[in-house]
């Protein structure tokens, strides 16, 4: 059993849901019940959060492989229900924004990295890190899977966001993924993690500098930084070859204290 990408899951899967549970939080004590609501209607929410953030952390901290596996197929299960259920309803509408959307919002459902989350935990067993090996061949193809789907997530959305930015940061991603899956690259996955990590925190951080719109979107922001699991990933891809990490970490130490010598 590949351990490291064990713990990787269950740490995704705990952030994943804490994001939800904390914004879901906020939005009640910052704003407010939406008309007609009170804490009754919210409660089975919060305990479905805990109760998955229960199980990222079992499966973190007793490196319960089962769990995963049967909670993986729960999931699974549930998002095509519920990609089924959302389609009928959609077609149901008298009116609607049109097929078009309709595709767009079930590719956000099954294209994404938690998809690839509970497909590859089902299959959890039959990976194993070679002895002797530096490198976690199972860990490095699950970041580079999730750098390309994220990059195919992203194109669903490039009619809608086609700054020149977004446009970079996706194609970045797709290369990345393509790259480390077909020459087992580590260093590209972590080139394109650091570049990700520094893109996440520039755009919250701005939207934070010029927010206009009151302490609650600011708040969320932060949660978005703090629980993000696109920041798992990039920091996992430092753990695929830990060796090779601390060795450019060395580099960077030394280049930082040459530069603050120089000045």
């Amino acid at each position: 059993m590949n351990l490291a990408l064990l713990r990787v899951f269950g740490i995704l899967i705990a952030v994943h849901e804490l994001n939800r549970l904390v914004r879901l939080l906020l939005q009640v004590t910052m704003v407010g019940f939406e008309e007609g609501e009170s804490f009754t209607d919210i409660a089975p929410m919060i305990l479905a959060s805990v109760a998955i953030i229960l199980v990222g952390i079992i499966v973190f901290a007793k490196k319960s492989a089962r769990l995963l596996r049967v909670f993986s197929a729960i999931m699974i299960i549930v998002n095509i229900v519920g990609a089924i259920n959302f389609a009928r309803v959609y077609l149901g509408l008298q009116y609607s924004p049109g097929v078009g959307f309709l595709l767009q919002r079930l590719a956000d459902h099954f294209i994404n990295m938690f998809m690839v989350v509970y497909f590859v935990s089902l299959f959890m067993g039959n990976m194993k890190t070679p002895e002797g090996s530096r490198v976690n061949l199972s860990l490095l193809r699950f970041c580079a899977v999730v750098f390309l789907v994220d990059g195919f997530g992203f194109l669903v959305h490039i009619g809608y966001d086609h700054s020149v930015p977004v446009v970079i940061m996706t194609a970045a991603s797709i290369a990345a993924g393509i790259v480390a899956l077909a020459k087992n690259n580590t260093l590209v996955l972590k080139a394109f993690a650091v570049c990700s990590i520094l893109w996440l925190l520039c755009t919250h951080i701005e939207f934070v500098r010029t927010n206009m719109f009151g302490a609650y979107h600011v708040a969320n922001a932060v949660v978005g930084i703090v629980f993000s699991a696109h920041l798992v990933v990039c920091i996992a891809t430092f753990f695929i070859d830990v060796e090779e990490s601390k060795f450019y970490l060395q580099k960077l130490k030394a280049l930082f204290f040459k530069w603050k010598n120089l000045a």
